[in-house]
């Protein structure tokens, strides 16, 4: 008996179908005559952004002033979990005073390679960093009330081709990484709703994959709640329902309504699958719209309130990554004269470009900061964001007001051209104007702190030629205040890389084929992600996972293990405890990571692990317990052979340090388990070295990948991308995306929305630009622009006319 069956009974077929469907872009179907109200969802990991059914389109610049949170870039950076519960708290309170029942956030897709364009909104490259804090974000969230939707499930790891790549990757790689993630926060947090991502996963759509929502999301991890499309991710919305899909996003369109009545009518589809999808939705309709406490929670709002908030996420966070000569905090006693260089000191760079961007209620730069704390500098713009490479201003009129003694806080970073959604970057490197102007200014003056945003890792060229460098990220809209507090030794940096730096993209270990294949994407690193990879391979990195600097030092001492001996069969913990002491003269905030390490990890498997990390807050002089209780789940792996997780009998050991490459303490503890069979793989999967080839990834899965055959005749399921080689479509793409562009609030190609949105339109299957834009683009448009691609059309035209 379904929940809802008293409802669902009073409703029609043609009823049933369109809940299943959005009412507009952000809302879903309302039935008042029945008693079913509509709700709201809404972008928002990282503040909510919020459109009015007057402001409903697709577009990224229209939306209601919110609070501008840290992106999970730099938040992850915090490892605190009691802040990003905060965080999903005060997003919640916002929603509730916009009148949103759903945020459609967190994103925990794993940073598989620094040059995706959303890894800026994304936690980190490890799977159980990322699953602990979208826990907590979720956690908050839903104690307001509202509704969270976990997302992009799954293996959705780069922009480019989003909607028609095919992610390829082994058992082992899937559940020990890119399923982690998901695991956990549905698993204790149960979010409300999941959305599926745009890809294909082993040549089914997600949206459609009957393994990935049915067997593994609803059945393993226990889901109970809504899957939703990402917006215009349904294909087929017969085999989506089948496979445990629910609600297609955004609505309005109706494209799939018509097919799948007619496919319920002729016994492809039991209608009893639909009711099912039909009482998930309205449980979660009910429970959003009308939950106690989101009436209590009403007009609760305080903006001061969560600013302060946000600036104290970024605090939290943002990471030291080199004090030479102790060069930082700087001092105030006007000693020096203080030269502030950069023009994101000015226009800071304080979130990602795309469906995540807010409009933040206020904003603060280095340079109001300063001002505001009556900091005495000379300001100089150094580098145009407008024109990307371009100098502002001649490097001599720069070098002649620098003296060899002052101090130089130096703000570059990445421009929003170079990385957002919908596209992925070009390289790792900052663009030219800004590095050629650090290598200049050192040669006068090595006294540079760097401040660096960004949402992702970018090479440094410059890194032995300055002496202080912080990493803000994206910080939200308080990072002015954030930068000048860390600068000045208000607050001690306590933030911890999420991610692995490389020295050079050329390092990493997927940097041959990221972005190279736009169709079959093949994930031929296996498991060796981020520091997974550098530390089997032991390859040299710029800055480890993990690391961070303080303005204090700490000692971390007396490694305890409740036992030399678990057998997890009688539901054992192994608690593990030792001593951290602050040794140096101010308070800080240090973050103790622990890691698992087979003694014996030669084969298919990683050096260590991280399975445990804790924020610790000391004065000077003042020293803390820390203890973790490990279960069996932290020591699980996936043997593929087996085809399921397995704790692997042996020695194992406990590793607490500062980074994924500073461990500072270690002792050994025998688990008892299953017997570790070494599986028969290509060389590379048990000893990294170079780049695996597609033969050797090939060996891994037991089966060839087939080429991707494209070329007329082209189908509804291609993309204007795919088109625009046809000369008769050259028009017509032109005068169609300006029609789209137009529809979506993007008006000039200075806009910078128009990139991200541009990608978007010609990246997506036409039958499903309808859903994207059915208002200028209607069901038949779809066939008219195939008929054209294959020459067609006038034939078509021909005909019709005869007929008449």
């Amino acid at each position: 008996m379904l929940k809802h069956q008293e409802l669902i009974d009073k409703m029609t077929l043609t009823e049933k179908i369109r809940i299943t469907s959005g009412k507009d872009n952000w809302r879903t179907e309302e039935f008042p005559a029945v008693g079913i109200p509509k709700i709201t969802l809404s972008d928002g990991p990282h503040g909510l952004r919020h459109q009015e059914e007057e402001q409903d389109h697709l577009g990224i610049n229209e939306s209601n002033p919110a609070t501008c949170f840290p992106p999970a870039c730099l938040s992850a950076a915090s490892f605190d979990e009691e802040l990003l519960y905060e965080m999903g708290r005060a997003i919640g309170i916002e929603a509730i005073n916009d009148h949103v029942h759903v945020v459609l956030g967190p994103g925990v897709n794993i940073k598989r390679n620094p040059l995706c364009g959303r890894n800026f909104e994304y936690f980190s490259e490890d799977p159980h960093l990322s699953a602990r804090l979208s826990s907590a974000w979720i956690r908050g969230l839903q104690s307001t009330g509202v509704g969270a939707s976990l997302k992009h499930f799954a293996l959705n790891n780069q922009e480019e081709n989003r909607m028609k790549s095919d992610s390829i990757a082994d058992r082992k790689a899937m559940h020990d990484i890119y399923l982690k993630a998901f695991e956990n926060p549905v698993r204790e947090a149960k979010p409300y709703t999941v959305m599926c991502s745009y890809n294909l996963v082993d040549g089914v759509y997600a949206s459609e994959n009957g393994m990935l929502l049915k067997e593994i999301l609803r059945e393993k991890f226990g889901f109970e709640g809504v899957v939703v499309t990402d917006w215009a991710a349904m294909n087929d919305k017969t085999a989506s329902l089948k496979a445990g899909l629910d609600l297609e996003m955004p609505g309005g369109a109706g494209y799939f309504d018509e097919k799948l009545e007619e496919d319920i009518r002729e016994g492809k589809l039991d209608e009893g699958t639909l009711d099912q999808a039909v009482d998930r939705i309205l449980e979660l309709i009910l429970k959003t719209a009308g939950n106690g406490k989101i009436k209590e929670l009403t007009g609760t709002l305080d903006i001061e309130k969560h600013h302060d908030l946000a600036r104290r996420i970024a605090l939290e966070s943002v990471i030291l990554l080199k004090n030479e000569d102790k060069i930082l905090p700087l001092s105030l006693d006007g000693s020096r004269k203080i030269v502030v260089i950069g023009a994101l000191a000015e226009k800071p760079r304080y979130q990602g470009a795309g469906s995540s961007h807010i409009i933040p209620y206020k904003l603060t730069s280095l340079l109001d900061a300063l001002k505001e704390k009556d900091i005495s500098h000379t300001y100089y713009e150094g580098y145009s964001l407008e024109e990307g490479d371009h100098p502002a201003q001649s490097v001599e009129e720069i070098l002649t007001g620098i003296q060899k003694e002052d101090t130089v806080i130096f703000a570059v970073g990445l421009p929003d051209s170079y990385e957002s959604e919908g596209f992925d970057r070009e390289h790792m490197r900052l663009p030219d104007a800004q590095n050629e102007l650090i290598e200049k200014i050192a040669q006068v003056n090595r006294n540079i702190t760097v401040l660096l945003y960004g949402g992702a890792p970018v090479e440094m060229p410059w890194i032995d030629h300055v002496k202080g460098l912080i990493n803000l990220y994206l910080p939200g809209q308080a990072g002015g205040e954030v930068a000048a507090g860390i600068l000045f030794g208000e607050t001690s940096p306590s933030g911890k890389l999420p991610e692995t730096y490389p020295l050079f993209y050329r390092d990493h270990v997927t940097s041959e084929i990221f972005g190279r294949e736009k169709y079959q994407v093949t994930y031929r690193e296996g498991i060796y992600v981020g520091y997974r990879f550098f530390d089997k391979a032991r390859k040299e990195v710029l800055f480890p996972f993990g690391f961070g600097l303080s303005y204090t030092d700490f000692v971390y001492e007396d490694l305890q293990l409740s036992h030399e001996q678990v057998d997890f069969n009688e539901t054992a913990e192994l608690t593990v405890t030792f001593r951290i002491r602050n040794t140096g003269e101010v308070h800080g905030k240090e973050t103790a990571q622990l890691y698992i390490s087979r003694a014996d990890h030669e084969g298919y498997m990683a050096v260590k692990e991280l399975k445990g990390f804790r924020k610790v807050s000391l004065n000077a002089g003042e020293g803390g317990d820390v203890t973790f209780k490990l279960k069996k789940e932290d020591f699980h792996q996936f043997d593929s052979g087996e085809n399921k997780e397995m704790v692997y009998e042996g020695e194992y050991d406990i590793l607490v340090g500062s980074s994924s490459r500073d461990i500072l303490l270690k002792k050994r503890v025998y688990i008892s388990g299953e017997p570790f069979k070494k599986s028969t793989v290509p060389d590379f999967y048990n000893r990294p070295s170079g780049k695996p080839s597609l033969e050797d990834f090939e060996k891994l899965l037991g089966r060839k990948i087939p080429e991707t055959k494209l070329g007329k005749p082209f189908t509804v399921d291609n993309t204007l991308s795919e088109m625009s080689g046809v000369p008769q479509m050259k028009i017509v793409i032109r005068k169609l995306s300006s029609m789209l562009m137009e529809s979506a609030g993007v008006r000039s190609r200075q806009d910078n929305a128009y990139k991200v949105v541009h990608s978007m339109f010609m990246q997506t299957p036409i039958k499903r630009l309808t859903l994207v834009s059915p208002d200028r683009m209607p069901k038949y448009m779809g066939e008219v622009l195939v008929l054209i691609a294959n020459g067609e059309y006038l034939k078509a035209a021909a005909k019709a006319r005869a007929k008449k």
